[in-house]
């Protein structure tokens, strides 16, 4: 079975009431399920300045340096602060919790992102932080409750961060 086949029995797109249109769940689904694997083009370089941090707007970190500009669907995943995915690996996204059929697949930004990459925050959650930044800046029980669905790379950026702020 191909993951495009897979993909399509568990995920569609619509409008979203977050920002315009959104991935949805086609069936439920059940805490740990591999919903879909991410695809698009791989890209490599070095954030400096905040003009690269947005150079290309829709790119989702996946190692130090390395990202994936996703296409649609993937393009139309929204974030949210209380999101219901989180990844396995780099590109593969899971459910962080048990999701209903028809129900708004969103991830949290901040667990693929260690730059100067910022955005304001819309998502309605009681958990709302209205500033999504990168990982260094996430609340620890914002990132204990993603944990182990957060990419390792930036889990070692976090970690290192939290043992710097802890020998001061």
């Amino acid at each position: 079975e191909t993951i495009e086949k897979t993909m399509s029995i568990k995920i569609y797109v619509a409008k979203s009431r977050l920002h315009g249109r959104g991935i949805f769940a086609k069936n439920n689904l059940h805490k740990g399920d591999a919903v879909f694997i991410m695809k698009g083009k791989i890209r490599h370089y070095k954030i400096k300045t905040i003009e690269d941090a947005f150079k290309y707007p829709n790119a989702v970190g996946i190692d130090k340096d390395t990202w994936i500009d996703p296409r649609p669907p993937f393009v139309y995943l929204n974030h949210s602060c209380e999101p219901n995915l989180g990844t396995i690996g780099k590109v593969t996204f899971v459910a962080l919790r048990n999701i209903r059929a028809g129900e708004e697949l969103t991830f949290d930004y901040s667990i693929s992102e260690d730059s100067l990459w910022w955005m304001k925050c819309n998502c309605g959650s009681r958990h709302c932080r209205r500033i999504v930044t990168g990982i260094r800046q996430l609340p620890y029980g914002f990132y204990r409750t993603y944990l182990p669905y957060v990419p390792r790379h930036f889990q070692q950026v976090y970690e290192r961060q939290m043992r710097a702020q802890q020998s001061k």
